[in-house]
């Protein structure tokens, strides 16, 4: 947290920041799924990497993700590790997405959209479920070159000496479906809305 606090701070008071090159990004939400599979997959921990390379204001990049119930069982401190309970569902997924940023009037601030095609498979009530699907996003960022030692020591952000790195930090919001057949089972569609806060970091030229 105190990390992500001295991060913040810097990247507002930071100078503006070309976002040419390679990215890497990660982001923690809730997620909620919606339509026939609710019953078998309620509000989930959402967790999601995403790397990529950018062109000026057009970005892609594979994305991993992973949907967690948010009651575990056999898990550390109840949070991690463990299984889904009865009746409930994890589900895993991997992407690819292409996203277009538009500048604000505000200085660092940007908006943007992104969408691709997705696979997914499910553990605990969905086991042996999986499928592909497509889904979309929007978000707002901001973004700026600070120190990249800081993101080992939170302190050494505010350090005059040090390699620069171009940061963001990201609110995002996601609808995402997808297709999901088993053996000798019903096709089930899958609705997942969520919402999330990320951050990131990528080459500086």
């Amino acid at each position: 947290m105190r990390t992500l606090v001295a991060l913040t701070t810097i990247v507002v008071l930071a100078g503006t920041a070309r976002g040419d090159g390679f990215y890497y990004a990660q982001s923690y939400g809730i997620s909620s799924a919606r339509g026939e599979a609710r019953p078998m997959m309620g509000e989930s921990l959402q967790l999601r990497i995403n790397m990529g390379w950018r062109w000026g204001e057009l970005s892609v990049g594979p994305w991993f993700a992973g949907h967690l119930a948010m009651e575990r069982e056999g898990a550390l401190y109840g949070i991690v590790g463990g299984d889904p309970p009865e009746g409930d569902s994890d589900l895993e997924g991997v992407g690819v997405d292409a996203r277009y940023n538009a500048p604000l009037p505000l200085e660092h601030v940007s908006i943007y959209v992104r969408g691709g095609p997705r696979f997914s498979s499910g553990i605990g009530a969905l086991e042996g479920y999986k499928g592909f699907g497509v889904g979309v996003g929007s978000g707002v960022q901001i973004t700026g070159q600070v120190r990249a030692l800081g993101f080992l020591f939170a302190p050494f952000f505010f350090m005059k000496k040090g390699p620069m790195i171009n940061a963001v930090l990201f609110v995002d919001q996601n609808v995402d479906w997808y297709r999901l057949t088993a053996a000798d089972m019903s096709t089930v569609s899958l609705p997942l809305v969520g919402a999330s806060i990320g951050f990131g970091a990528g080459s500086f030229f």
